[in-house]
């Protein structure tokens, strides 16, 4: 069996793992919106939707994203058995990632009062903003544990933790919203599965390092990866702009924007068409996460032709789910919305539409970061994310407060269209450029 054969049997091996456990998270996740939205209501929901974008704003802002480059650099050096350097990276990647998190908590508290009551517009919503802001703190390091996890082929545990996690939040959270807790029980739920999440997977985390002997990490010396400082700063400088530039998507500074100029109610329907569109990320997200270890293996082997065929038969099968499941929403939008939310969200329908159109579009070229990075290209995945992200902001303004969240939804169609003729041209440069380094190599 050829490398190209191992390597794809062994990405969906993982792939699948991951999309075993992104199912259940799914599924617990769907289970949790639905009941959270008929039990809060469109304005409550709306306002909830609202504190969880702020923080995930200053999360995707200060996040360095250290979760690629520590793919990278930990698995190359893994590869080439430099054990010692291996360490290195790990140490470094929790600094950073720890680091980056801690403050983004402190501005969170600092800055809760004013966004609360200017871009909110609810005085009182600072306190909900205090409390979410815990789980940012505690999630802070899970970006390189999960690193960790995927460089030594453990999705099975990343698979069982996510689930894990997912079912305890739906529990403890509905719990609290039948004990009548409000919004402020969905956030204390939401900050107990983060614990619960972060304490289970360093478990793990240490365990794999234990069983690969690389355990001593802590004293690990960052001088003996002082000659690729300039490579893990530029690789890192370009992720986590990248990470920073994804504050401006629909999912975070989209759904500010949205709030501050339509109000609670549009971002409520705004957030369930989304959610509802965004069932294709299910299925893409696993093979996101699971064929960048590969995609890195096959550049640094210099198997050119393995890479492409490995892009390419992933992308065919992906085709095959994501098509008629994009048909399915649009044909029953509305019965989905009616029966699932309630009728009180049915105005969120045509939204509905026009998202998973655009999601569909989006999910042609899932593989372009992955590539890009893989090959060394973080300069081309960024200049992409500036012109993409600048375009979607300059759509929302000038759409969303004439058209309120179907305004939202046509900025996004907008950015996807231009993304993905983006992704083609930047691909094949690339891969042009891949190609002369490895003849001249």
């Amino acid at each position: 069996m050829s490398d190209s054969n191992k390597s794809q049997k062994k990405l969906f091996k993982n792939a699948s793992w991951l999309f075993g456990g992104k199912s259940a998270s799914g599924i617990f996740t769907a289970i949790q919106t639905v009941i959270v939205a008929r039990m809060l209501g469109v304005s409550d929901y709306g306002l909830l939707t609202l504190v969880i974008a702020y923080i995930s704003v200053l999360n995707m802002f200060f996040d360095l994203k250290v979760w690629e480059t520590a793919t990278k650099y930990i698995g190359t050096y893994l590869e080439k058995g430099e054990a010692d350097k291996t360490r290195s990276m790990i140490k470094l990647s929790y600094i950073l990632d720890i680091g980056s998190g801690i403050i983004a908590f402190i501005i969170a508290i600092l800055s809760a009062k004013l966004i609360s009551t200017y871009i909110i517009h609810t005085p009182d919503a600072y306190v909900l903003i205090w409390i979410f802001s815990i789980s940012l703190f505690i999630d802070t390091a899970n970006s390189t544990s999960d690193a960790i996890l995927r460089v030594f082929d453990r999705f099975k545990s990343i698979a069982f933790i996510n689930s894990f996690q997912k079912l305890f939040r739906l529990l403890v959270v509905v719990g609290l919203l039948f004990a009548g807790f409000g919004i402020e029980g969905v956030l204390y739920g939401f900050i107990l599965a983060s614990f619960i999440g972060f304490t289970i997977r360093m478990w793990i985390v240490v365990k794999t390092l234990y069983e690969n002997d690389l355990q001593g990490w802590l004293s690990a010396d960052l001088g003996l990866i002082r000659d690729q400082w300039k490579g893990i700063v530029w690789f890192l400088g370009n992720t986590s702009f990248i990470a920073t530039l994804k504050t401006g998507n629909e999912r975070y500074l989209g759904v500010m924007i949205l709030g501050y100029f339509a109000g609670k109610d549009a971002v409520a329907y705004y957030k369930i068409a989304s959610t509802v569109a965004s069932l294709a990320n299910k299925v893409v997200d696993p093979l996101y996460e699971a064929i960048y270890p590969e995609l890195v293996k096959f550049t640094s082997s210099n198997a050119i032709k393995d890479f492409k065929k490995m892009i390419k038969s992933t992308t065919k099968s992906l085709v095959l789910i994501i098509v008629p499941l994009t048909a399915i929403i649009i044909i029953f939008a509305e019965p989905i919305v009616r029966l699932v939310f309630g009728t009180e969200y049915v105005p969120a329908t045509n939204a509905l539409r026009i998202l998973a159109v655009a999601v569909l579009i989006v999910r042609f070229t899932f593989w372009i970061n992955p590539a890009l990075l893989a090959m060394g290209r973080p300069g081309l995945r960024t200049i992409l994310g500036v012109i993409t992200t600048t375009l979607y902001l300059i759509l929302m303004l000038l759409l969303v407060p004439p058209y309120s969240y179907f305004g939202a939804a046509f900025a996004f169609l907008g950015y996807a269209l231009l993304r993905s003729g983006l992704a083609f041209k930047f691909f094949n440069d690339a891969l042009k450029d891949e190609k002369k380094r490895i003849e001249e190599s």
